[in-house]
C-alpha cells in the first residue's frame, strides 16, 4: 500500500470519527488499528471499520468488522468512494434489532 493510500484511509478514519462526535457521540480509537468504537447508549456500541476505497469489497470488509467486533458491540463498516457520501453497512440482524419497536 502507497504512502497516499494509507494517507487518504487515515483521512476517511477521522471524517467517520468526527460524523460520530459532531452528533454527539463518545469516539474512542482502537489501539493499533482504525476502528472506532461509538458509544450511543448504556445498551449498544458499535464496532465501526472504516473503508476510503475506489474498489468495494463489502463481503471482505464486513467479515472483518464481525471478526474484530469486541464481545457485545454491533459490527459497522462506514465506507465510501470518492466525491461520495459515506454509507455504512452491517448484518440485517442487528440493524432489525436497532430499530425501535413496541413490545
Amino acid at each position: 500500500m502507497s504512502k497516499s493510500q494509507r494517507d487518504k484511509g487515515l483521512r476517511g478514519e477521522r471524517e467517520v470519527a468526527k460524523a460520530f462526535e459532531l452528533a454527539g457521540f463518545p469516539v474512542r480509537g482502537l489501539e493499533g488499528s482504525g476502528d472506532h468504537l461509538v458509544v450511543c447508549s448504556a445498551d449498544l456500541t458499535l464496532h465501526v471499520e472504516s473503508k476510503r476505497h475506489e474498489a468495494l469489497r463489502m463481503g471482505d470488509w464486513s467479515k472483518q468488522a464481525e471478526a474484530e467486533a469486541p464481545q457485545g458491540t454491533v459490527p459497522v463498516v462506514a465506507y465510501r468512494r470518492s466525491r461520495e457520501p459515506w454509507r455504512v453497512s452491517l448484518l440485517l440482524d442487528d440493524f432489525v434489532a436497532l430499530l425501535p419497536h413496541e413490545r
